[in-house]
C-alpha cells in the first residue's frame, strides 16, 4: 500500500471505532509520532535495555511462566 492508501484505510478503521478510550489512545500515539517525541527506549540506560532484551529472548525461546501459575506458586493466589 502506498501512503495515500494507508491513510485512507486508517481513516476508515478509525471511523468504525466507538470506544472513546481506544480513540484517545490513538490520539496520544499519533500525536507523539507527529510531534517527533523520542522513543522512550532511547532514554533507558544500557543495563535496563539489556534486561529487557534478555527477557524478550527468553520469551522467544519458550522460557516463560504463566502469570496465574506464578501468582499461585509465589503468593498462593488462585484465579
Amino acid at each position: 500500500m502506498n501512503t495515500t492508501e494507508l491513510k485512507s484505510t486508517l481513516h476508515t478503521l478509525i471511523e468504525r471505532i466507538n470506544d472513546d478510550a481506544i480513540l484517545q489512545a490513538y490520539v496520544v500515539l499519533l500525536s507523539r509520532e507527529a510531534e517527533g517525541v523520542p522513543d522512550f527506549w532511547d532514554n533507558l540506560d544500557t543495563p535496563t535495555q539489556a534486561a529487557i532484551q534478555e527477557g524478550l529472548q527468553d520469551l522467544n525461546t519458550g522460557r516463560k511462566t504463566d502469570f496465574f501459575d506464578f501468582m499461585k506458586s509465589q503468593y498462593g493466589i488462585n484465579r
